[in-house]
C-alpha cells in the first residue's frame, strides 16, 4: 500500500447521528410496528457503519504494520462485552421471577448461545411451528450482534492473510462481498429464515462499509477529483449566483439521496417481503451515500450532527441491547401486544438504562478510570461465566419452582393453563394435550371465549368467494376440519378440565354449511365412534391424528363426495416421541406403542412428482404437483391446509390422477380464488384442511 496516499480516519459526528436513526428505526419498529413497517432495516444500517469503521481501523493498522489480533479483539471486548454482560445478567435475574419453567429454560439457552455469539444459528433451528413467538424471545435481537462478531472473527484473518500475501485488499473485499450477495439472492426464497439470520447472506452488508473505508483511506484524492468534476456538471445544470465550496453540491446530493433511500426503506419495506434479497440494497446504499457525503453536507450537519442525534448515537449500542428484552418481557407478561402507554414507558425506560449504561459502564471501561483496572481477559472471562451459568440453568428442571403460583407477576390466560406451562398439559394415562399458548386452545375447548360475529363473517365471506369462483368452472370445494385431540378424547382430559358440550368450531361451521358449492366435513363423530373398534386415532404424545385417524377422516370425506378411497392395511408401529414431548421438554416421559400405526397401500403405483420452484420451504411438508398413473379416480385436486395434511398425503396421492399441493392455508387461502380463476387447467376438487383450534 506504500504507493498510494493514505489518510488517517477521524471522529465523525454524523456517523453517530446515523447510528441514532438506525437504532431509533429498530426501537420504533419493535414498539410500534405499524408506524414504521421497515424499521428493522436499522440493523442493516448498523452493519454498514460497523464495516466502515472497524474495517477502516484494520486497514490502517495493516498499512502501518502495527496490526495486532490481541489489540483488535481487546478493543472489541471493551466495546461489546460489558453492556452485553449487564443486559444478559439482568434478564436472567428478572426472568427468574416472572417466567415459567420452559420460558426460563429458553431464555437461559439464548443467553448461553448469545454469550458464544452463535444465537443466530439457534434461532434458525427454532423456527418451527410450535416454537415460541419471536416476540417472547428476550434475546432475539442478539442475532445481529452474533453475525457481526462472526464477521470480525473471520474477516481480520482474511485481511491479514491477504495483506501478508500482498493481495489487493480492495479486490479481496469486493470478491467476498459479491459471493455473499449472490448467496443471499440464491437462497432468500428457498431458505428465507436461514438467509435472514445467516452470516453468509449478511457479510456483504458489512463489506459495503469496508469497501467505502478503503476508498476513503487510499483514494480520497481521486474521489475529490471525481467530486469536483461532477460538481461542475451539477452547477452548470443548476445555476446559482453564489458558488458553493468545491464538491459540496455532490455531497448535498448524495446526502439527500441517502436520506430518501432510508425514508423509502422504513416506510415501504415490510416483513412480508423476502429479505435481505435485493431489498437490502435500499438501506445499504442509503447508509453508504450518507457516510460518503461527509460532515459538510447540509442534511448531515443539520440532522445527523444535531446534539440530540449525536447523543442518541452515542447510546445506540446499549439502547439496542436494552430495548428488546424490556419489550419482550412486557409482551410475555401481558400475553399480547401491550397497551400503547406501556410500550411508551418501556421505550423511555430503555433510553434511561442506555444512558446510565453508557455513562457508568461503557465509557469508564473504554476510555475512563476503569480502563487500566478492568482488563479485557477479565471481561471475557465474565462473559464465559455468564454463558456457562446460563447453559446450566437451561438444563435444570425448574417445573417444581417455576409454576403459576411461583411467578411474581400473574398473567392473563393463566386460568386456562394446567401444570406449569401454557404450551401443554398432561392428561390421564400418559396422554399429552396442547395448552392455551396456541390459538387459545384451552379457552376455546372450555368455551371460555366465543368468536365475535365479525370473525365468523370474515371466514364465511372468504369461503363464499372461493366456492363461487369454483362453481364457475364446476369445481367442488370441500372444507375438511381436523378435530382437536381433546375433542376426540375428552375421557383422557384432567379431572379439573371441564370441556364445553358445544364446540367453538361449530360457531363457524353452522354458517359455512349454508354456502353453495361448499362441503363442510367435520369427522369428529367418525373418529369418536371408530376409536373403540379401530384403536387409537391420535398419537398420545403428539398434537396430530395418526395415519389411521387421518385415513378414517379422509375416507369419510370421500364417501360424502361419492369417491372411492384407497385400500389400506394397518399394523401397529413402535413408540413415538411426539411434538408435545419436544414442546414440554420431557426427557423421560413414558411412551406407549398403541397409538402409532404403520400402513401399506394395497393399490401401488409409481408417482410422478414435480417440485414447486422458487418457493420458500414449507414447515408442513412438500409442495408441488403429484401425478399418479395408477389413480383410483379420474379427477384432479388442489389441496391447501396445515400440518395435518402430512398424514393425508399418501392417501391423496393414491386417490387422484393429479394432486397439486398449494401450501399453508394461512398464507394461500385468500389467493386461492384468484389462482383458480387464472388457472388454465381447472381442478375437479379443491380440498381445504383447517384444524379445529385455528378457527
Amino acid at each position: 500500500m506504500s504507493e498510494v496516499v493514505k489518510e488517517k480516519s477521524a471522529y465523525r459526528a454524523e456517523i453517530d447521528g446515523l447510528r441514532a436513526f438506525a437504532v431509533l428505526f429498530v426501537v420504533v419498529f419493535h414498539a410500534f410496528p405499524s408506524w414504521l413497517s421497515g424499521g428493522f432495516i436499522g440493523v442493516d444500517v448498523f452493519f454498514v457503519i460497523s464495516g466502515f469503521l472497524i474495517t477502516g481501523h484494520i486497514f490502517e493498522k495493516l498499512d502501518d504494520g502495527t496490526f495486532s489480533f490481541f489489540d483488535f479483539f481487546s478493543r472489541r471486548i471493551r466495546r461489546i462485552f460489558p453492556t452485553l454482560i449487564l443486559v444478559m445478567a439482568t434478564s436472567l435475574i428478572f426472568g427468574w421471577f416472572v417466567l415459567l419453567a420452559d420460558e426460563y429454560a429458553q431464555l437461559a439457552k439464548h443467553v448461553a448461545s448469545g454469550a458464544a455469539f452463535i444465537v443466530n444459528f439457534i434461532f434458525v433451528d427454532e423456527a418451527g411451528y410450535f416454537d415460541n413467538a419471536a416476540e417472547t424471545k428476550q434475546m432475539l435481537h442478539l442475532w445481529s450482534l452474533a453475525v457481526e462478531e462472526q464477521f470480525y472473527i473471520i474477516w481480520p484473518l482474511v485481511l491479514w492473510f491477504a495483506w501478508k500475501r500482498q493481495f489487493n485488499l480492495l479486490a479481496v473485499t469486493i470478491f467476498v462481498a459479491a459471493i455473499s450477495f449472490c448467496l443471499n439472492l440464491q437462497f432468500v426464497h428457498s431458505n428465507p429464515i436461514e438467509t435472514f439470520f445467516s452470516p453468509v447472506g449478511r457479510f456483504w452488508e458489512l463489506l459495503s462499509g469496508s469497501i467505502l473505508a478503503w476508498l476513503f483511506l487510499y483514494q480520497r484524492g481521486r474521489l475529490s477529483n471525481v467530486k469536483l468534476w461532477i460538481d461542475r456538471y451539477l452547477l452548470r445544470k443548476t445555476p446559482s449566483q453564489k458558488a458553493p465550496a468545491a464538491g459540496l453540491a455532490l455531497e448535498n446530493a448524495m446526502s439527500l439521496m441517502g436520506f430518501l433511500l432510508l425514508a423509502y426503506g422504513v416506510t415501504r419495506i415490510n416483513e412480508g417481503l423476502s429479505f435481505p434479497s435485493f431489498w437490502a440494497l435500499v438501506p445499504v446504499a442509503g447508509a453508504v451515500l450518507v457516510i460518503s457525503a461527509g460532515s459538510r453536507a447540509w442534511l448531515n450537519r443539520m440532522v445527523l450532527m444535531n446534539p440530540i442525534a449525536v447523543w442518541f448515537g452515542l447510546i445506540s449500542y446499549p439502547l439496542y441491547l436494552w430495548h428488546w428484552p424490556i419489550l419482550s418481557f412486557l409482551i410475555t407478561i401481558e400475553g399480547e401486544a401491550p397497551h400503547r402507554n406501556l410500550r411508551i414507558a418501556a421505550v423511555l425506560l430503555s433510553i434511561l438504562l442506555a444512558w446510565l449504561t453508557y455513562k457508568y459502564i461503557e465509557t469508564p471501561i473504554r476510555f475512563g478510570v476503569l480502563r487500566k483496572t478492568v482488563k479485557p481477559y477479565a471481561i471475557g472471562l465474565t462473559l464465559c461465566v455468564v454463558g456457562s451459568v446460563s447453559y446450566f440453568l437451561g438444563t435444570v428442571d425448574l417445573r417444581q419452582s417455576h409454576g403459576y403460583d411461583d411467578v411474581l407477576l400473574k398473567r392473563p390466560g393463566f386460568e386456562h393453563a394446567f401444570g406449569n406451562s401454557l404450551k401443554w398439559y398432561k392428561g390421564k394415562e400418559d396422554w399429552l394435550f396442547l395448552g392455551n399458548a396456541y390459538d387459545n386452545n384451552v379457552a376455546k375447548r372450555r368455551l371460555a371465549i366465543t368468536p365475535e360475529d365479525k370473525e365468523i363473517d370474515l371466514l364465511t365471506r372468504r369461503f363464499a368467494s372461493l366456492a363461487k369462483t369454483a362453481s364457475e368452472s364446476e369445481t367442488k370445494v370441500a372444507l375438511l376440519v381436523a378435530p382437536n385431540k381433546s375433542s376426540v378424547y375428552p375421557e383422557y382430559l384432567p379431572d379439573n378440565f371441564l370441556p364445553s358440550d358445544k364446540r367453538y368450531v361449530t360457531f363457524f361451521t353452522d354458517e359455512l354449511v349454508k354456502i353453495p358449492n361448499l362441503i363442510v366435513h367435520d369427522p369428529v363423530d367418525v373418529l369418536r365412534q371408530s376409536k373403540s373398534s379401530e384403536g387409537a386415532v391420535y398419537y398420545r404424545t403428539d398434537t396430530h391424528w395418526n395415519s389411521k385417524g387421518a385415513y378414517l377422516s379422509y375416507a369419510s370425506l370421500l364417501k360424502r363426495l361419492g369417491l372411492k378411497p384407497p385400500s389400506v392395511e394397518f399394523t401397529l408401529g413402535g413408540t413415538r416421541k411426539g411434538d408435545l414431548i419436544h414442546i414440554s421438554k420431557l426427557t423421560e416421559f413414558p411412551l406407549h406403542p398403541d397409538s402409532n400405526w404403520n400402513f401399506q397401500l394395497k393399490e401401488k403405483g409409481t408417482l410422478i412428482r414435480e417440485e414447486a420452484k422458487n418457493e420458500p420451504e414449507d414447515p408442513f411438508g412438500w409442495k408441488g404437483l403429484v401425478q399418479n398413473p395408477a389413480h383410483l379416480n379420474e379427477k384432479t385436486a388442489w389441496v391447501i391446509g396445515d400440518s395435518f395434511i402430512s398424514a393425508l398425503r399418501p392417501y391423496l396421492n393414491a386417490t387422484f390422477k393429479e394432486v397439486r399441493y398449494i401450501g399453508h392455508r394461512a398464507n394461500k387461502l385468500d389467493d386461492l380464488a384468484a389462482a383458480l380463476r387464472d388457472a388454465e387447467a381447472k381442478p375437479d376438487l379443491v380440498i381445504v384442511l383447517k384444524v379445529e383450534r385455528s378457527f
